[in-house]
Parts: C-alpha cells; sequence; structure tokens
C-alpha cells in the first residue's frame, strides 16, 4: 500500500489514516495497518488533530506562511513554556511540525529576530 522511501504516499493511504484516526485509533494502529513508519503515522497524526482530515489530504508540497507573531507565540510556547508540539500545533492551527520544530530550534539559538522573515534570491549588486 506504502510507496517506496523517499517518493511520498498516496492520496489513498493518507485518506485510509484519516479515517483511522477519525475512529479513535492512535498513529502506531494506523502504521501497523498501512505498513508505514511509525515517525510518518505520528506526524500525520498530529497534522490530523490540527486540521482534520482536508490537512492530512491537502497537497504535501503546499507551503503555508504564518505571521511573525504566530512562530514566535509557537515557539515560545513550547520552548519557555514546556508544551508538547502537539499542544502547540493545536493552539495555533500549525499544520506542519517540520515547520514549528525548525522555529523552535532558530528561537533557541537567536530569540525573535531568528524568526523574521529575512529576503530570498542574490543580493542585488551595486551599480559600479
Amino acid at each position: 500500500m506504502a510507496r517506496p522511501r523517499g517518493s511520498g504516499y498516496s492520496a489513498d493511504v493518507r485518506r485510509a489514516a484519516a479515517e483511522l484516526f477519525a475512529a479513535g485509533k492512535g498513529y502506531r494502529v494506523a502504521a501497523r495497518t498501512l505498513a508505514i513508519p511509525e515517525t510518518v503515522a505520528r506526524s500525520w497524526a498530529r497534522t490530523f488533530a490540527v486540521g482534520g482530515a482536508d490537512a492530512l489530504l491537502a497537497n504535501p508540497q503546499h507551503r503555508t506562511s504564518y505571521e511573525l507573531e504566530v512562530k514566535v507565540a509557537a515557539a515560545h510556547d513550547h520552548v519557555d513554556r514546556g508544551k508538547s508540539l502537539r499542544e502547540v500545533m493545536v493552539a495555533h492551527g500549525i499544520a506542519s511540525e517540520a515547520a514549528l520544530r525548525l522555529w523552535c530550534r532558530k528561537y533557541r539559538a537567536g530569540g525573535v529576530e531568528a524568526l523574521a522573515e529575512r529576503p530570498r534570491g542574490p543580493k542585488p549588486r551595486g551599480n559600479a
């Protein structure tokens, strides 16, 4: 049922996981039933807890932008207040565990300033 490693999982596998979570099953049951790694099932369970089946079935390549205030509040709740990743994800409506982990790492390293958006792309050349 699962695709080879590195290529993601089909919508059918994600849909089956959503049905299991909706039925009250945990990530371990989902992992065994769908023959996927527990880490993947755990991540999907957190995503399901935040946004339901729609969040789990959404295009995994889609990236949501979050305001600086949300990033700071979420990182502060996890790093300084000791809330679990799942609690923070649900409280702030964050669908991506990876994004939250990245924000927490940046927050620990450089505080609020580290979470601010940086210009992307090559630096503009001077007029010489």
